[in-house]
């Protein structure tokens, strides 16, 4: 093999190894910033929610979204400062299982099942969505910063 090839093959290894190497860079640094702003946006949750309990509203997982309906979902939802469950039905919006809400809402008279406390909440009731696994990722970066 000539200089010449040896050189044209080393550039399409560097190139191949950039192409492969940069791209996971890149996504490892997506997915840090994305912990970060999960971990920050569970912490500030928890300060609005205490700071919004005197104005009705409160922290609940969507443990369970069972039916999606044209109108909205029902869901068992769990109180987080009790751990009460709860039927609920979320008017005009389809919530995503395992979610955490800050929500007030009002109960009421379910007819689906016949239960005399279901949770009614309204779209403009929700004031916070985060995902599942936001305490997780919030944990998982306190223990990093110890």
């Amino acid at each position: 093999m000539t200089i010449a090839g040896v050189a044209t093959n080393l550039v399409l290894i560097v190139g191949l190894a950039a192409a492969v190497l940069l791209p996971l860079r890149s996504r490892a640094r997506a997915r840090k910033a994305e912990r970060e702003w999960l971990a920050a946006s569970w912490e500030s949750l928890i300060l609005e929610r205490d700071a919004a309990r005197a104005n009705g509203v409160y922290l609940v997982q969507a443990v369970n979204v069972y039916q999606l309906a044209q109108r909205g979902s029902k869901a068992i939802i769990r109180w987080m400062d009790t751990g009460v469950t709860q039927d609920a039905w979320f008017w005009n919006w389809h919530i995503p299982p395992g979610s955490y809400l800050l929500v007030r809402g009002g109960a009421g008279y379910g007819p689906h099942n016949n239960n005399p406390n279901v949770l009614y909440v309204r779209p403009e009731e929700v004031h916070r969505v985060l995902p599942g696994h936001a305490p997780a990722v919030w944990q998982a970066q306190k223990q990093a910063h110890r």
